[in-house]
């Protein structure tokens, strides 16, 4: 008989991934052991484990699914897009355009890079 392997996450009580583990099957009572090792206060089921990096750390529990920390802290999770947003939208390049922006956390806006030689 052959084994489905599912992978869990562990957090702290901030919802922050302090470690994962990976059972053969889904055995509640070393789960559950793990969890005490871990002094996890709680454990969630990884539903796809490669759709990013698990960032132990980092990774936290949103209270449906884990997600990567947003790359500012001024960005906004996004549910209809699935990804972290600027607060601000990235400018609007014209057609033909090679301007390049990034983001600036200090003034929470986008900054225009130089043009490279």
């Amino acid at each position: 008989m052959i084994m489905s392997e599912l992978q869990y996450g562990f957090v702290n009580e901030n919802g922050i991934l302090i470690n994962t583990a990976v059972f053969d099957s889904d055995n509640l009572d070393i789960i559950e052991t793990i969890k005490e090792h871990y002094q996890a206060p709680f454990y969630y089921l990884i539903d796809n484990p490669t759709s990013f990096p698990f960032i132990i750390g980092t990774t936290y529990w949103n209270g449906t699914r884990f997600l990567n920390p947003a790359p500012y802290p001024s960005w906004i999770w996004n549910e209809e897009i699935d990804s972290w947003e600027a607060p601000i939208p990235y400018p609007a390049i014209e057609e033909g355009g090679d301007e390049i922006y990034t983001w600036d956390e200090n003034t929470t806006s986008w900054l225009l890079l130089p043009p490279s030689n």
